[in-house]
C-alpha cells in the first residue's frame, strides 16, 4: 500500500510539474540565481522547522495526556498551527528575497 501511495504521489507531482512548465520557466527567468538559492534554502528550511516541531513538540506535549483521542486532538492541533506559522513566515521571507515576485497569488 505504501509503494503504491509513494508511486501515486511521485506522478501528481511529475503531472503538475509538466503542467505548469510555462509558468515555473517565466518564474525562473525573472529571478537571479542568488534569489533561486535563496528560496531553496528558505524551503529547506522551512521543511526542517516544520518536522521537528511537528514531530517532537507533537509528541512531547500529547505525551502529557493518556488518553489516545485527547493525545491525537492535541497533534491535530500542534500541525495546524505548525503548517500555519511556517506558511506564514515562509511567504513574508520569500517575498522579501524575491522582491515580491513570490509567493504568487
Amino acid at each position: 500500500m505504501k509503494e503504491i501511495l509513494l508511486f501515486l504521489s511521485f506522478v501528481l507531482t511529475i503531472y503538475v510539474i509538466l503542467k505548469n512548465r510555462k509558468v515555473l520557466n517565466g518564474l525562473l527567468k525573472e529571478l537571479s540565481s542568488v534569489q533561486i538559492l535563496g528560496v531553496a534554502i528558505s524551503y529547506i528550511v522551512t521543511i526542517t522547522i516544520a518536522f521537528i516541531f511537528i514531530y517532537y513538540g507533537g509528541n512531547w506535549i500529547a505525551g502529557y495526556f493518556p488518553n489516545m483521542v485527547v493525545s491525537y486532538i492535541i497533534q491535530l492541533i500542534v500541525v495546524c498551527i505548525t503548517l500555519y506559522l511556517c506558511g506564514s513566515i515562509l511567504s513574508k521571507v520569500l517575498q522579501k528575497t524575491t522582491k515580491g515576485v513570490l509567493p504568487m497569488k
